[in-house]
């Protein structure tokens, strides 16, 4: 289950069928479009498997409508949270804006507590030189228990080494029934500013989720309910009741997981993607040899609303630019689309819900490109004559026809994606001539071809289902646990046999949450790789662990010569982090690949007039009736139950292994 801002996907797969739903999201309440997905599928029996990805807790971050936090700190520390690492994500801003912080002066409290790195030469790396009394403990609780705080987050510098500190902090304050976040329980790191501002986030989102989840429990009965992850694998719901920080970016990863199968069984490994919902497009780039290595720490960490989420994600860029982005002129003539969006009340005007302001949706609708006979099944009549006038009124203020008007509108859109998919691309060192672009979304077959044209890529897949594909990507995800313990320290001192006893117990807790999450113990896999620095650096390079034998230092020399283009042989090395990742693997399709053969009479369903670089008579293409190898040539509209694709002329198209529409200019 997949709750976008526009809709909500559901699909239902047994191991033999799938079947797919989508309804009108309600955001008010999340949980009654999940339900009338339900009913639509026939209901959650016991002993089934739930994957939800959701944006309750993304979007109330974004609208600033999360919990009242109150924050434990060092003494002297409480102002870290805004002081960050005073840099200006917009350098030129002539008057940047800082984000509110998420907890106010008055409910930062500081506790006279001190923990710092030990004199060179003793036993204890870290030294506890100062410890609050019983007394001033317990102050501090009648201080937070009279603040009206509904959550608390409890981050003390060097926890990371020292989690003890916090833990001692935990059991003075349980008594006052307030969730409580540790730092060191939920980024085991080093870098104050990334654990303390992760752990106040997942603080904030502890209370709305626990009551979302809750109701949702109740919803699937004795079914197991998991939860997407932002690293694209399932997270029990107990532990993200507990841990929301890891679940912020679920339903972009959903997509990512669902792109990546449908790859593989197109025959590409690499690939960039692009997710084009109602709202929003997101943007991923994917490469299956190194999705298997377990996640390190991105250089910078994921800024949500301004705040940083550093726990492990998958690496997405994500713009206001979808099918329901809002079109308008501003005062001296220019257009604009996005990044408002009609959402799903009212929705674009073809909806018929009364509004008046076109969207990217309704320039599809003008252009002939989307019709109402197979729309969602022919389940929601679109309003053209609504669509036109609206088109209409905005040709008026361009001073120019409505349909070159719609046009622009594609353009303008176009043009920020492509932006996009530069920055997931060549500001990551990657040639998007060398990938193919896989488009999804309810939106994302609209505009494949156009865009992998504008940027000479080798061609544009639109899988099977694209409108449903994140939640596709859920019922094929890995079940995921990952663990880390942060050391700072010489890699000289960590033997092989050293290394291997940490790995073992982080294994140890990765393989106990993972059966506690149903999954049976020979089913669990484990991938270990630490995260090395010169001395002196400020991040590190993952590498992957080795046998018995292994030397770490020499493949962190050929890792940092092969991305920095040099190596400090004689530099000391320092491990920064240890690193698990425990995982059970979903079920994997071997498909064969499709011999070609001509396009069935019975899968056309007649011509259309539509615009591409002008108007033309395009074909009119059942998707459900496309079988692999069939091939045909554009112009042509391909139209099934959860999107529309366009396949310009001078365009080739045939569906490969999988059922996935692969697009190539003939």
């Amino acid at each position: 289950m997949d709750t976008g801002g526009t809709f909500t996907d559901l699909v239902l797969w047994d191991g033999t069928d799938r079947r797919v739903a989508k309804v009108p999201s309600t955001p008010e309440d999340p949980s009654r479009a999940i339900a009338a997905g339900l009913e639509l599928l026939g209901g959650v029996r016991s002993g089934d498997h739930v994957v939800h990805g959701t944006t309750v807790a993304l979007n109330a971050l974004l609208t600033g409508e999360t919990a009242r936090v109150a924050l434990v700190t060092n003494e002297g520390f409480r102002d870290l949270i805004e002081i960050g690492r005073q840099d200006r994500p917009e350098i030129y801003a002539l008057h940047p804006v800082k984000p509110e912080p998420l907890v106010p002066r008055s409910l930062r409290f500081e506790l006279p507590q001190r923990t710092w790195p030990a004199p060179a030469g003793e036993q204890e790396r870290f030294a506890t030189v100062r410890r609050p009394t019983r007394t001033e403990l317990e102050l501090l609780r009648e201080r937070i228990g009279l603040s009206g705080a509904e959550a608390i987050a409890v981050c003390l510098l060097h926890s990371w080494a020292r989690p003890e500190i916090e833990r001692e902090v935990e059991r003075a304050l349980e008594g006052l029934s307030i969730p409580i976040t540790l730092s060191a329980a939920v980024l085991p790191e080093h870098r104050e500013v990334e654990r303390f501002s992760t752990a106040i986030v997942n603080a904030a989102l502890v209370p709305l989720l626990r009551a979302y989840l809750g109701s949702l429990s109740r919803r699937v009965g004795r079914a197991r309910l998991s939860v997407l992850q932002a690293t694209g694998g399932t997270l029990a719901a107990d532990r993200a009741r507990d841990e929301p920080v890891r679940v912020i970016l679920s339903g972009p990863a959903g997509g990512v997981v669902g792109a990546a199968r449908a790859a593989r069984e197109a025959g590409f490994e690499a690939f960039c993607g692009l997710d084009m919902g109602g709202t929003s497009t997101d943007v991923s780039f994917h490469d299956a040899r190194e999705a298997e290595r377990p996640p390190t720490r991105a250089l910078e960490p994921v800024h949500v609303a301004g705040h940083a989420v550093a726990v492990p994600s998958l690496d997405i860029h994500t713009i206001g630019c979808g099918g329901g982005s809002l079109v308008t002129v501003d005062e001296g003539g220019v257009l604009h689309v996005g990044p408002e969006s009609a959402g799903a009340d009212p929705g674009p005007v073809c909806y018929g819900k009364g509004a008046v302001v076109p969207t990217v949706t309704d320039a599809h609708v003008l252009l002939g490109h989307i019709a109402g006979g197979r729309f969602l099944g022919g389940e929601l009549a679109l309003d053209v004559g609504a669509v036109r006038a609206a088109f209409e009124q905005v040709a008026s203020r361009l001073g120019t026809s409505p349909i070159d008007a719609a046009l622009g509108v594609l353009d303008v859109a176009r043009a920020a994606m492509r932006r996009a998919i530069g920055v997931m691309t060549m500001q990551r060192g990657q040639d998007p001539e060398r990938l193919p672009l896989i488009a999804f979304g309810g939106a994302g077959g609209l505009h494949a071809a156009a865009l992998a044209e504008s940027l000479r890529m080798r061609g544009a897949l639109v899988p099977n289902a694209p409108g449903a594909l994140s939640a596709i990507g859920m019922t094929c995800a890995d079940a995921l646990h990952d663990a880390a313990r942060a050391s700072v320290s010489p890699l000289a001192a960590w033997s092989w046999s050293h290394r291997d006893t940490v790995c073992r117990e982080l294994s140890r807790e990765g393989r106990a949450a993972l059966r506690e999450a149903g999954f049976a113990a020979r089913a669990i896999e484990h991938e270990h790789g630490m995260d090395l620095r010169y001395r002196g650096q400020s991040y590190e390079i993952h590498v992957p662990e080795g046998p018995r034998g292994f030397d770490p230092s020499a493949a962190f020399h050929r890792a940092h010569e092969a991305l920095y283009g040099y190596a400090l042989p004689d530099r000391e090395v320092e491990l920064v982090c240890l690193r698990s990742r425990s995982r059970v693997r979903a079920p994997i399709e071997r498909l064969r690949p499709a011999r070609a053969r001509r396009l069935p009479r019975a899968a056309i369903a007649g011509e259309r007039s539509a615009v591409f670089d002008r108007r033309r008579r395009a074909v009119v293409i059942d998707r459900e009736r496309l079988a692999p190898g069939h091939a045909f040539e554009g112009p042509a509209l391909v139209e099934e139950y959860s999107g529309t694709s366009l396949v310009p002329p001078g365009w080739k198209a045939r569906i490969t292994a999988g059922g996935h529409l692969w697009m190539q200019r003939g």
